[in-house]
């Protein structure tokens, strides 16, 4: 199969939640070796990103547009101009690896929609930009309903909401599972001990916020329950990988020293947090798929989420699932794993168990198999 693959460059360095099913989802299908696959990118991007991304990257076959990504996209929303057999006439399918539109010719059409956050009523934050954004996701999914042949998504529940708001949708959607990047199915190693003993995390009990401060991740939540549960456990700290917003930045900072904001962190770092953590702590409000998850089960820890959106369709019964909406009820779940060793432990041999089914090369080879069906 000659497959032109569309990629966002910018999403795949230093890359969380979408950036890394672009990132994994690519790099397997490259090494399945079944197909012809050329890469279409942003110019610039590639001047840029790639010496940063390094291989396999850097061995890939490109082909490449002048434009800014953003300006290329909108001139293939309104325009249907120009199409992918510009670059490559030859090519039979194109797959964009996250949401995106490229027009073709000939070729056949499969986007990958992660979820529909834009289209429900609260999974989102209503700040300045998001009637600007939602409009922009409105343009582009509508135009994908019209053209594209195929939809890969990462969950039946997101497959679900994508067709109760766009019913047309349904039987173009397959659902492959996300899987876990390979070093997390890995021991902890020198660089990222080296970088728990630098933030002081090898002699202290933790509990890991996995996702970030974010209104998506449920900061809010976050933030009213933790103080009640570190007043039950005075020397526990709660650390904060991943991206936080100013707002909830700052009223972490006010609840004082037992919260850790750490910011990017590699995934050599993100798997000695995993291992180190007492409990991994999910408590996001709306998530496709929920990747922290399965990779907290993958490094042998238990985990506490909510009970909403994709995330029980993915820990599998392997987690500790609470109301997204009630603190006390985090609180407490919280404190039953961590005064609870056999509750623990059994959870974390579910997990494991369950965690090992999601890799990356399965979900490639399943994909593959989806997108032969339309040559």
């Amino acid at each position: 199969m000659k497959l032109l693959t569309y990629v966002h460059l910018r999403r795949i360095h230093n890359p969380t939640g979408a950036g890394r099913v672009v990132r994994n989802i690519v790099e397997q299908l490259e090494l399945l070796g079944q197909d012809d696959i050329r890469i279409l990118v942003d110019r610039a991007d590639h001047r840029d990103v790639i010496p940063k991304v390094g291989k396999p990257w850097s061995d890939y076959r490109y082909l490449d547009f002048s434009l800014d990504t953003s300006w290329q996209q909108a001139l293939w929303i309104a325009t249907d101009r120009p199409r992918a057999e510009h670059w490559w006439p030859e090519a039979e399918v194109v797959y964009c690896a996250s949401e995106s539109y490229v027009p073709t010719r000939r070729a056949k059409s499969v986007v990958t929609l992660h979820d529909a956050s834009y289209f429900e009523p609260s999974a989102l934050r209503r700040d300045a930009g998001f009637a600007r954004q939602k409009a922009k996701w409105q343009m582009l999914y509508g135009k994908l309903d019209r053209k594209a042949d195929m939809f890969h998504t990462v969950s039946h529940f997101s497959a679900e909401r994508i067709a109760h708001f766009y019913p047309t949708m349904r039987d173009r959607l397959r659902v492959v599972h996300n899987g876990v990047t390979e070093r997390f199915f890995r021991p902890p190693n020198a660089a990222g001990e080296a970088e728990l003993e630098r933030l002081g995390l090898h002699d202290r009990p933790f509990i890991l916020l996995s996702g970030g401060l974010l209104y998506r991740k449920n900061a809010d939540l976050a933030l009213a329950a933790w103080p009640k549960l570190q007043a039950m456990h005075p020397d526990l700290l709660l650390v904060v990988p991943g991206p936080c917003t100013p707002d909830y930045t700052e009223r972490a900072k006010a609840i004082g020293a037992s919260i850790l904001i750490a910011g990017f962190v590699s995934d050599d770092m993100l798997c000695s947090l995993y291992h180190s953590a007492q409990l991994v702590w999910f408590p996001s409000l709306y998530e496709g798929f929920g990747i922290p998850v399965i990779e907290a089960m993958i490094c042998g820890t238990a985990v506490v989420a909510s009970n909403s959106s994709s995330i029980p369709e993915v820990a599998g019964g392997a987690a500790l699932l609470v109301n997204p909406s009630v603190p006390d009820d985090h609180v407490a779940a919280l404190d039953s794993l961590l005064t609870d060793d056999c509750a623990r432990a059994e959870l974390i041999g579910r997990g494991l168990e369950r965690g090992r089914h999601f890799t990356w090369k399965a979900a490639a080879a399943t994909l593959r198999g989806y997108l032969g069906e339309l040559v």
